[in-house]
């Protein structure tokens, strides 16, 4: 019983600990990132094309349509930045202040104080200045600080050589690597100054209000779309609308997240099945030493069938005993962990990185009911299975010689 119950609990936790994560990740890879939908021109998708945009129009369509939904529209670039004796080239993505914060948290990954993104207020230039942020890595190899000004160049989508003068309103801390290492945030405002792109805008990233309803929400956006384009084509060369959830926009994570619930179902299979070589031993010498008093139910009628029924039901009733044990002590360390988390900020305090995607170094762990549920399943199935050799062995019993005996 304490190995029975001592592994279920290791698997419980284990569960609990991989749910956690997964919730995270989810998490982090939906509110701070890519949000829980998104639609592009299937160009963009494909080449990066600067000029497969999504027209304004779109923005209030969706809006109108779907009055439940945050949505919030994006745009990309390449860029040369230069500050002082440095350089480096950039991704930029422009976001729209008020918007951006009902989808994601993109904004509020910042290890400094920031003003809002948009024009600098005050300054003197003939031509507006604008605010940005900028990766932290970036910011530390470029020798940048808030209130620094950094030079952007680029080839704008009317052909000419864009370039202007911006000031750095912040450092970003993002989930993505890449983003802290290149990335430049902007408003749309400054965006369009610097691309000469009025027309429309690559991305526009969806949130619903749970998650449990972009199953059934996706269908109905997909279906508005297919209709907006009947009623007005969208030019041949970007392609048509596609709307994507979150596990097709990083399959790298779903794929991840499915690994690992496998990896648990596996794990609990080894653990539990070694656990279950205890109950083997303990049954096969209970066999043996009450082999006198099967000898007796046999020579007084009972059927072979009914022995191995009670050796089973014995070994049925002592895996219940220990399920109910563990069940009850991993409920209890779960809630615990689940109130406070793993805090591994000492040893981590800057997060840690896994599947690309970085991580609090506060660990979540959360139980599921499904987990009990399978892991005890799991565990009362492979305690049975391991029970049929010592149950069989006492149907095998001849009454004659075991009372000789």
């Amino acid at each position: 019983m304490l190995a029975l119950s001592g592994s279920l609990v290791i698997m419980l936790l284990y569960a609990a600990l991989v749910e956690g994560i997964s919730r995270q990740m989810v998490t982090q890879a939906t509110d701070y990132s890519s949000a829980h939908l998104q639609i592009h021109r299937q160009t963009f998708i494909d080449d990066r094309d600067l000029y497969a945009t999504v027209p304004w129009s779109y923005l209030a369509k969706m809006e109108q349509a779907f009055p439940t939904l945050q949505v919030a529209p994006r745009l990309y670039a390449a860029a040369l930045a230069s500050a002082g004796q440095h350089s480096s080239s950039v991704m930029i993505q422009a976001v729209d202040p008020k918007r951006e914060p009902e989808v994601t948290q993109l904004l509020s990954g910042l290890s400094e104080p920031i003003s809002q993104l948009g024009q600098v207020r005050g300054a003197t230039e003939p031509f507006p200045r604008y605010n940005l942020l900028v990766g932290s890595q970036m910011a530390k190899r470029m020798a940048l600080k808030p209130g620094d000004e950094l030079i952007l160049v680029t080839q704008a989508a009317d052909g000419t050589v864009g370039n202007g003068l911006f000031r750095i309103a912040g450092l970003l801390r993002t989930v993505d690597p890449n983003m802290e290492r290149r990335g430049i945030l902007m408003s749309i405002e400054g965006y369009q100054s610097l691309m000469a792109l009025q027309q429309g805008f690559h991305e526009l990233a969806i949130r619903v209000a749970e998650i449990d309803d972009l199953q059934p929400t996706q269908p109905l956006i997909e279906q508005r779309l297919q209709q907006w384009q009947a009623q007005q084509p969208l030019d041949p060369f970007g392609g048509n609308l596609l709307l994507r959830n979150w596990q097709q926009l990083n399959p790298a994570v779903a794929e991840l997240l499915a690994l690992s619930r496998s990896m648990m179902l596996l794990m609990g299979l080894i653990i539990i099945g070694l656990a279950s070589l205890g109950m083997v031993n303990t049954l096969l010498m209970a066999i043996h030493e009450r082999t006198h008093e099967f000898g007796i139910l046999l020579s007084i009628g009972m059927s072979r069938w009914w022995l191995l029924q009670m050796v089973l039901l014995e070994s049925l009733f002592l895996a219940l005993v220990s399920a109910l044990a563990g069940t009850l002590l991993s409920t209890l360390l779960c809630n615990h962990l689940e109130s406070h988390g793993i805090d591994l900020s000492g040893q981590l305090p800057d997060g840690y990185e896994w599947g690309g995607i970085l991580f609090d170094p506060v660990m979540q762990v959360y139980l599921e009911p499904q987990a009990i549920i399978q892991l005890v399943g799991l565990m009362l199935l492979i305690t049975l299975l391991a029970a049929l050799l010592p149950s069989w062995r006492s149907t095998r019993l001849r009454p004659a010689e075991v009372l000789r005996c």
